[in-house]
C-alpha cells in the first residue's frame, strides 16, 4: 500500500514539474502578447494633441444642437483578437449630422495603456471608427452593441456634460477595478456620467 502511494506521489510530482512551468509560461506569454497589442494599436500623444480640436467641434454642436443626434455603443476594448471581458470593454458615442450621412465617434480614451493613466476625449479613433464601420456592414468582429436609450439621447445636455469633463481634466483608470480612495474615470464611467436621455 505504501509503495502504491509513493508511486502516485512520484507521478504527481513529475506532473507538477512538467505542467506548472508550462502554465506560468503561457500566462506570461499571454500578458506579453497583450502588452504588445496595447502598445502597437495606440498613440496617446495624438489623443492629447487633438483634444483642443474636440472641444471646438463640440462647441459648434452646442450652437447648432438641433442639427445633430447621438447614439452610444459598447465594444471590445483593444483589438478584435482580444476577447471581450467585463474588465476590457470600451464605450463610445457616435454623433450624427441630421439629414446626411456624416458622423463622428467620440470617446474617453487613455493616453497610456497602463494600470493607471491619464486620458483625453478623442474623436474618430482608429478602433472606434473601424468597429463602427464593421458594425454597420454587419461584420461585427468588435462585438459592438448599442447602449439602450429609451427616448434617445439629449444631444445638448450630453455634449455640455462632455465639455465639462474636458474642462475638469478628469483622469483615466485603464482597468475596471477602481481604488475606492482615489477618483478615476474610465471610458465606461465617463460615458455613463455624461449621457442624458430625452424625457
Amino acid at each position: 500500500m505504501n509503495l502504491l502511494i509513493c508511486k502516485k506521489l512520484k507521478i504527481l510530482k513529475a506532473a507538477i514539474i512538467i505542467i506548472l512551468p508550462a502554465c506560468i509560461f503561457s500566462s506570461c506569454a499571454f500578458m506579453h502578447a497583450y502588452s504588445i497589442v496595447l502598445a502597437a494599436e495606440f498613440d496617446g500623444n495624438k489623443v492629447i494633441k487633438k483634444e483642443k480640436d474636440v472641444i471646438l467641434y463640440l462647441e459648434n454642436i452646442v450652437e447648432n444642437y438641433g442639427d445633430y443626434s447621438m447614439k452610444a455603443f459598447n465594444r471590445k476594448a483593444i483589438s478584435i483578437t482580444v476577447d471581450k471581458t467585463p474588465g476590457y470593454t470600451h464605450c463610445f458615442y457616435v454623433i450624427y449630422k441630421n439629414g446626411d450621412e456624416t458622423y463622428h465617434t467620440l470617446s474617453y480614451s487613455a493616453t497610456g495603456k497602463l494600470a493607471t493613466s491619464k486620458g483625453a476625449w478623442a474623436m474618430d479613433t482608429d478602433t472606434d471608427i473601424e468597429s463602427y464601420i464593421f458594425y454597420l456592414e454587419g461584420n461585427n468582429k468588435w462585438e459592438v452593441e448599442e447602449i439602450a436609450a429609451k427616448n434617445g439621447i439629449n444631444t445638448l445636455l450630453t455634449i455640455n456634460n462632455v465639455m465639462s469633463k474636458i474642462r475638469n481634466k478628469t483622469s483615466y483608470y485603464f482597468r475596471a477595478k477602481v481604488n475606492k480612495n482615489d477618483r478615476h474615470d474610465n471610458c465606461y464611467t465617463a460615458l455613463y456620467e455624461t449621457i442624458v436621455e430625452n424625457e
